[in-house]
């Protein structure tokens, strides 16, 4: 599952919110070539690669997206994502949309859920409270308006107006996806050859 958000949308808080509540997700680790902070674990937190590595995973395909930010270089390793998902749990993510369309090229089963504040005031007042300068905020949200012309490629739209009730709809798309034939045809199958057998 791959949210994506406005800047100030609440992706992060939603993602956190979804973590601590719903054991179905697991974060997939990103890797970055930025320096490790005090109290940061390898494998837990990032993968620290040099900007060499980066390179090397880059060109060999085995990022699923990628981004420069502040100088330094972030991506979803591809195995970071394949491991969620063979413990049978939902790697969950929160990229731009850009991002998003690496992953769903790579993965076409990705849900993606488009968070939105519920109101333009809103956003802008999350920014701020962010400790935003004034610039900083009016580049985001021409960010904003570039990122909600595709946001009608996304499957699903949550508005992220009271935390607790967008996390519960965030988990409920999960649970709606989880319940989808396609995704549960060995259980089809199985019950056929039960019955077959029956017969």
């Amino acid at each position: 599952m791959v949210i994506s958000s406005p800047s100030g949308g609440g992706k992060t808080v939603v993602r956190s919110g979804l973590l601590k509540q719903d054991k179905r997700f697991s974060f997939s680790i990103t890797c970055t070539t930025r320096a490790r902070r005090p109290g940061e674990v390898e494998g837990k937190d990032y993968y620290f690669v040099s900007a060499d590595q980066f390179s090397r995973l880059r060109a060999g395909g085995k990022l699923l997206e990628w981004a420069k930010v502040h100088g330094n270089y972030y991506g979803t390793p591809v195995k970071s994502v394949v491991e969620v998902l063979e413990k049978g749990r939902i790697p969950l993510m929160t990229i731009d949309v850009k991002g998003a369309r690496s992953v769903k090229r790579i993965f076409p089963e990705t849900v993606t859920v488009f968070l939105l504040p519920p109101d333009l005031k809103t956003l802008v007042q999350r920014l701020r409270g962010r400790g935003e300068a004034p610039e900083n905020v009016a580049v985001r949200l021409e960010t904003a308006r570039a990122e909600l012309k595709v946001a009608s490629g996304y499957d699903y739209l949550v508005i992220n107006d009271k935390l607790p009730e967008a996390i519960r709809e965030v988990a409920a798309i999960a649970e709606l996806e989880t319940r989808k034939t396609g995704r549960n045809l060995d259980k089809v199958t199985a019950f056929r050859k039960q019955l077959d057998r029956k017969i």
